[in-house]
């Protein structure tokens, strides 16, 4: 008995300390990592559905080909800084993942790119795509 009642409280201990800072969510904001996001950008299919990924349509730039699937990911935060009066790149970015008929890019069709992202990614995901972006200026 003495046996359970010490393995009982070393559990509630070892759950209590997870609850409180020992390794569970700090409730703070995401932080996304550059290189996850370029890894899942450059993955061929992405999210729970296996949706095509971002590079599929996205090339690079010119030497990789054209853009009429897509713009070019090169010099994504230059022009997302541009493209709407009042939105931060960051913002576009993000828009533009979640929700991205708000804004299509003139010469782009509407409907075009995969339209269940906010759904199929996670937060983490996000934050990471988002944060290998801008390193595309």
């Amino acid at each position: 008995m003495r046996k359970r009642v010490g393995l009982f409280l070393g559990l509630c201990v070892i759950l209590a300390a997870s609850g409180c800072g020992g390794g569970g969510s700090t409730g703070g904001p995401i932080v996304g990592d550059a290189a996850r996001g370029k890894a899942l950008y450059n993955q061929a299919t992405l999210g729970k559905k296996s949706a095509e990924g971002c590079a599929s349509c996205h090339k690079y730039d010119e030497s990789k080909g054209d853009q009429k699937k897509a713009p070019f990911t090169k010099g994504t935060y230059a022009r997302a800084a541009t493209r709407v009066p009042g939105m931060s790149a960051d913002e576009y970015v993000k828009e533009s993942i979640l929700h991205p008929d708000a804004f299509v890019v003139e010469n782009f069709k509407k409907g075009d790119m995969y339209q269940k992202w906010a759904q199929d990614l996670s937060e983490q995901e996000i934050a990471d795509l988002i944060a290998y972006l801008q390193t595309e200026k």
